[in-house]
């Protein structure tokens, strides 16, 4: 997408930005904009789960190599540093004056570098660009971890993250008066990722139906700052209630726990007590085949199987029940092909003291539709590389 041609083709009177959504190798999923005087094409990834966009800048001390290049933030005529009194420097971190951001992420990974203001140029309906002044940005000049474990490889076409979680520093939050604090997204599962893509969708283009027999579904956002929590009452496994305690996946009084959906993480996550109950019931599921797990010290997951499924033996699926809605995973979306017949789950544990987090991969071929002031997030099943 040239962005270049927007700086006069920008057409201010069509509001309905509408960027696509394409898969990143890594289950990752990642938009395409414009930032800066003249603008640099920015790939960034999609993130529900954090609130703050950033973008590697020219001059990084620990950098990842971007294909496109990092951002020349000192060339585009547009920027601006945020001062340290701004409403949208928070927590107060600074730096001779100026604003200073840290983003650390479930993987270990983060970002810091300086709070920033440029023009942000994104598609809209209809092959025009909207453009938005003075948008609240990191420009992350110490980005640790950041290539071997969220962005991959010397081919990496992503540059950053985009924030869309429900914080005042979010995109969504900043450009309120045309999103409505409502988005939706379908991501295309990894199986159909090639020359897909799909599309964010704001305001009253967010939408969502079912057809068929896929019903929509719709369970309550918890009034938590920063991140779409929700209220998970239990996990199923082909219809087989777990035992886990429900207290395993509820926020602690000191804002510790709970369970987030997240674009912006490739796995699920349990805290370790879930993970364990999770493993051990498919384990002795899957021994009824007579299959047994296999070690992939290469891989990051510690249940594998080299098999090859049938109709008569195949994984199982399992049922995520939140607060009024049941979100079913099958198969597919619990457990992962990596070489010819070694599938491994897509699901690893974190800290006990940890969040819970629904990932990409669990989320794909769903819609998902957040409705952030009726505090509600709808999803239905559907075939996203078909829309």
């Amino acid at each position: 997408m040239n962005f270049a041609n927007a700086i006069n083709s920008t057409k201010q009177g069509i509001k309905a930005l509408e960027p696509q959504v394409l898969y990143h190798p890594g289950n990752f999923y990642v938009a395409e904009m414009g930032i800066g005087t003249p603008p640099y094409t920015a790939i960034l990834l999609v993130d529900t789960g954090s609130n703050t966009t950033w973008i590697q800048g020219e001059g990084c001390n620990v950098c990842f190599p971007p294909k496109v290049g990092n951002f020349k933030y000192k060339e585009s005529w547009t920027y601006s540093h945020v001062p340290c009194y701004h409403p949208l420097c928070f927590p107060r971190i600074c730096h001779r004056n100026l604003c200073v951001f840290y983003e650390k992420y479930n993987d270990g990974s983060h970002s810091r570098g300086y709070i920033s203001f440029d023009k942000f140029t994104f598609p809209s309906q209809g092959g025009g660009y909207v453009s938005y002044q003075n948008v609240v940005f990191g420009v992350g000049l110490d980005n640790k971890n950041i290539e071997s474990s969220r962005l991959r490889g010397s081919e990496n076409t992503v540059a950053g993250v985009l924030g869309l979680g429900s914080g005042d520093r979010s995109i969504l939050k900043q450009l309120e008066a045309d999103t409505y604090l409502r988005f939706s997204y379908c991501l295309p599962h990894w199986t159909n990722r090639h020359n897909t893509h799909t599309y964010l969708h704001f305001g009253q283009d967010a939408q969502i139906r079912g057809t068929g027999q896929a019903i929509v579904k719709k369970t309550p956002l918890l009034p938590y700052q920063n991140r779409y929590y929700l209220k998970v009452l239990g996990i199923s496994m082909e219809g087989k209630y777990l035992q886990i305690n429900p207290n395993e996946f509820q926020m602690r009084v000191d804002f510790t726990g709970g369970f987030a959906i997240d674009s912006g993480s490739s796995y699920t996550y349990l805290v370790q007590n879930a993970y364990n109950i999770v493993r051990a019931e498919i384990v002795r599921y899957l021994q009824a085949y007579n299959w047994n797990p296999t070690v992939h010290s290469e891989l990051p997951y510690d249940l594998c199987y080299d098999v090859n499924p049938t109709e008569n033996q195949k994984f199982p699926s399992l049922t995520i029940h939140f607060l009024e809605a049941d979100l079913e995973l099958g198969a597919q979306r619990v457990f992962e092909l990596f070489y010819s017949n070694t599938f491994c789950m897509f699901i690893i544990p974190t800290s006990q003291q940890g969040t819970n987090l629904l990932g990409a991969f669990q989320q794909s071929d769903f819609r998902f539709l957040f409705d952030v002031k009726a505090h509600e997030m709808w999803f239905v099943e559907e075939k996203c590389h078909l829309n």
